[in-house]
């Protein structure tokens, strides 16, 4: 079972980069669109997930207030997210940015008129400044 210890060890030794799964039981549900995403992208990023309900001391670190939740890690930093349902073509964008693959770069808090959800490659951001603007 995934716990607090076991999540930091993973996240923190992990070579590749790691997505989780925040999620609960009454969440809707991204499981189909996960699977066939760590299928695509085996041996270059790892898909986890953490119930929510279960592991409340998970949510209230990471500031998971909406399931699901994904935050992909890169070396225990998180470098990428999405709130709430996306589809699966945003989701396959969302993890080719964090790879460094080719999508187009925008600065921070600029929205892409066919996916809000690119951020800038590379740059680091913190939990606590997610939900906010830029600037505020």
């Amino acid at each position: 079972s995934l716990t607090e210890v076991n999540l930091d060890r993973l996240l923190t030794e992990s070579s590749i980069p790691v997505l989780v799964n925040f999620q609960a039981p009454w969440s809707p549900v991204m499981d189909a669109a996960l699977d066939r995403l760590a299928k695509a992208f085996a041996g270059y990023l790892r898909v986890v997930q953490v119930n929510t309900a279960a592991h409340p001391e998970l949510a209230a670190r990471f500031k998971i207030r909406v399931v699901p939740t994904l935050l992909i890690f890169e070396s225990g930093v998180p470098v990428e997210f999405s709130v709430g349902i996306i589809p699966e073509h945003y989701l396959f964008e969302m993890v080719r940015k964090a790879l460094g693959g080719g999508t187009e770069t925008l600065e921070a808090g600029e929205r892409h008129s066919s996916n809000r959800w690119l951020r800038k490659s590379g740059r680091r951001f913190s939990l606590d400044r997610r939900l906010r603007c830029p600037g505020s």
